[in-house]
């Protein structure tokens, strides 16, 4: 079966938004949280309980530090943040997901894809990232059946799942 394709969270960051005030040299690494924040704790998401990124990072272009949250379900996962330019424009990607982002692509997937609604989705923390790593979840249906689907962490934060 094909991997049914999940969703890329890659973020660019306005313009200023990086630096810590006019002629500063640092990120600002408060925007940067609310930023991840913000666009991670969307709709149908799981909420976003943390985000925290080291402090005094510089505002070169081409540098990147990772910044780590933790969702509310007590998953965690990590975004890359990398300078683009000396206007402080930049961007962010997941580099590691957090395991309830999985099983939330996971659990509205599986009823479009496989045309049957689960009533739960487990995945262990953390996921496995890299082009051959995978992590196995248990999907439960409300009269307690269960399945099992592979789920794997492409690039930039990309999450697909295929079931066994």
């Amino acid at each position: 079966m094909k991997f049914a394709r999940g969703a890329r969270l890659v973020l660019i960051v306005t313009s200023g938004v990086l630096l810590a005030g006019c002629g500063a040299t640092t990120v600002d690494v408060a925007a940067v949280e609310k930023n991840v924040r913000d666009t991670i704790d969307g709709p149908g998401s799981v909420k976003v309980d943390t985000v925290d990124c080291p402090e005094d990072q510089e505002a070169t272009v081409g540098k990147t530090f990772t910044c780590t949250y933790d969702l509310a379900d007590g998953s965690s996962g990590e975004v890359t943040v990398s300078v683009a330019d000396e206007d402080g424009t930049g961007r962010w990607d997941v580099t590691r997901p957090a395991s309830g982002q999985a099983e939330q692509v996971v659990l509205t997937g599986y009823a479009q894809k496989i045309g049957r609604q689960p009533k739960s989705v487990r995945c262990p923390d953390p996921l496995k990232t890299g082009a051959k790593k995978k992590t196995t979840c248990t999907v439960e249906f409300a009269n307690g059946e269960t399945r099992k689907v592979t789920v794997r962490v492409k690039d930039g934060g990309d999450i697909r799942w295929q079931t066994q």
